[in-house]
């Protein structure tokens, strides 16, 4: 039975998962949360409605920290280090907290008003970028593991959403450019 990924092609955190997937069979199922008909059947496969979601052998795993630990054991890929655990829990927090800007831009709410909620996630932003800046300084990001891909997927979500320069964090585009060349990069980039 092949496994099917559910999620949109956009999606950082379902563009990590099918680059995780790299050389496995699987078959992408897309999916399109702006609409209500997609909206309404993407529930009826989970209840967080969160993206992505996998399915294999009958089973369905919610969330992309729940699919990378059970692919890491299914595929047999290293383990996550300590420090790699933290670094990707950054990455969450920055594209978790860009996801609420503009999901909250779309709705049509103040977001550059200052706003508690509002001022929160940019502030987040703000650190956790700075923070992976001297991560990707030091050459966290230079070997091709999922921290890595992690890193790529930050990267170029921001950039093809218009989320942030990046301008001021150099060390951290330079760590996810380094991996252009590599075919799932290309082959998986949002266009």
């Amino acid at each position: 039975m092949t496994m099917t990924l559910y999620g949109s092609l956009a999606s950082p955190f379902v563009r990590r998962i099918r680059m995780q997937l790299e050389g496995t069979e699987y078959q992408l199922q897309p999916v399109n949360i702006l609409t209500d008909e997609d909206r309404a059947s993407f529930a009826t496969i989970t209840p967080i409605r969160k993206m992505p979601v996998l399915e294999d052998n009958g089973s369905r795993i919610f969330d992309s920290h729940v699919i990378h630990h059970y692919l890491q054991k299914r595929l047999q890929q290293p383990e996550l280090t300590l420090a790699q655990a933290n670094q990707i829990s950054v990455i969450d927090a920055v594209t978790d907290s860009m996801v609420i800007l503009l999901m909250s831009k779309r709705s049509e709410l103040p977001v550059a008003e200052d706003r508690l909620i509002f001022k929160l996630q940019r502030e987040r932003i703000e650190d956790s970028l700075g923070w992976l800046d001297q991560q990707a300084a030091t050459g966290q990001f230079d070997a091709w593991n999922y921290a890595a891909i992690c890193i790529v997927c930050l990267v170029d979500w921001i950039l093809f959403r218009e989320l942030h320069t990046l301008t001021d964090y150099p060390n951290l585009v330079a760590a996810a450019r380094q991996f252009d060349q590599r075919d799932i990069c290309a082959s998986t980039r949002p266009l």
